[in-house]
């Protein structure tokens, strides 16, 4: 393992910002090369803790030799973020992945994501771990950018329940993964709950789901078990679920759960006065693969997003 600087950041208060790549070179020159990045933004827990526990996964678990192609790891890009629980970058509250492929004479994020987009140049695979944008949890699942240059059968290697084909928004365009297709690289996001403490349980899947990846592609030399047959899911098979009253909500289903149409999902209590004000059912037999995640509701948020089923 080699340890590599990707940048350095001086700080007038505070020492240097590193961000370091972890570098495990191939036993087989033939074998195809992939790097995973970690948490891009503050708050992303299971990103850091994902990545950084691959990093000592392939340290200590595999020898040299069980390593066939290239792998760069990079858990972390915003540590500044990370340190206070913030979103994103802290001094101008810019996202780090809306700034790719970067400008080397840009602001402070946007030499950050050139910097790194240098260093992920050349892996034939990308990995990167993320958590939704929005006030919702969700089951671990595989978003791949409809570019043209997206790889559905690499992705199925995850063994995730989930791949979430979709075309990119405008402001999608500067992504990074998004960017890393265009530069040829087979590129697609594990998208994470966004949690604040690390859930084991969760994090098992994850963690489970890059090394399933990892050795189905070739890249290392591993027995793991098969996972799930992914299911390729677009926008229009996702039913959105909201709310029609603000208040207190209580979901009865979790992320990942099947269900059946007109089952009760959830409820949303009325804040002072305790009665039921209304009862979530589902639209639709399929499987629940967002769910919001504060206690307080508000009228017309998104409560669940459901996969139909067929």
């Amino acid at each position: 393992m080699k340890k590599i600087e990707i940048l350095k950041l001086e700080s007038l208060s505070r020492a240097p910002m590193v961000v370091e790549g972890y570098l495990f070179e191939g036993s087989d020159p033939e074998a195809p090369s992939v790097a995973v990045v970690g948490a891009m933004e503050g708050g992303t827990i299971l990103p850091l803790y994902s990545a950084s526990r691959l990093v000592d996964f392939l340290h200590k678990k595999l020898g040299s030799e069980k390593i066939l192609g290239n792998i760069l790891v990079v858990p972390s890009v915003n540590h500044y973020a990370l340190n206070i629980n913030e979103r994103f970058w802290p001094l101008d509250k810019t996202d780090i992945n809306m700034m790719f492929p970067g400008y080397d004479l840009g602001e402070t994020t946007q030499r950050i994501a050139h910097r790194l987009f240098e260093a992920l140049q050349g892996y034939d695979y990308g990995v990167i771990l993320e958590t939704r944008s929005d006030l919702a949890t969700c089951l671990p699942y595989v978003k791949i950018y409809k570019t043209g240059r997206e790889d559905l059968e690499s992705a199925r290697a995850f063994g995730l329940k989930l791949i979430h084909l979709r075309e990119p928004q405008s402001i999608e365009t500067v992504s990074l993964q998004y960017n890393w297709q265009l530069w040829e690289t087979k590129a697609c996001s594990v998208m994470c709950p966004h949690e604040t403490l690390v859930d084991l349980e969760t994090f098992g899947v994850i963690f489970e789901s890059l090394i399933n990846y990892l050795s189905k592609n070739g890249i290392i030399r591993y027995d793991t078990f098969n996972g799930f047959d992914s299911t390729v899911v677009t926008r229009d098979r996702i039913e959105i679920v909201q709310s029609p009253n603000s208040g207190i909500f209580i979901p009865t289903k979790k992320p990942g759960t099947s269900v059946a149409k007109d089952e009760m999902i959830g409820k949303i209590v009325h804040a002072l006065e305790g009665e039921i004000v209304h009862r979530f059912l589902a639209p639709c037999d399929g499987l629940i693969t967002c769910c919001y995640k504060h206690s307080l509701i508000f009228e017309n948020a998104v409560a669940y997003r459901i996969a139909r089923r067929g």
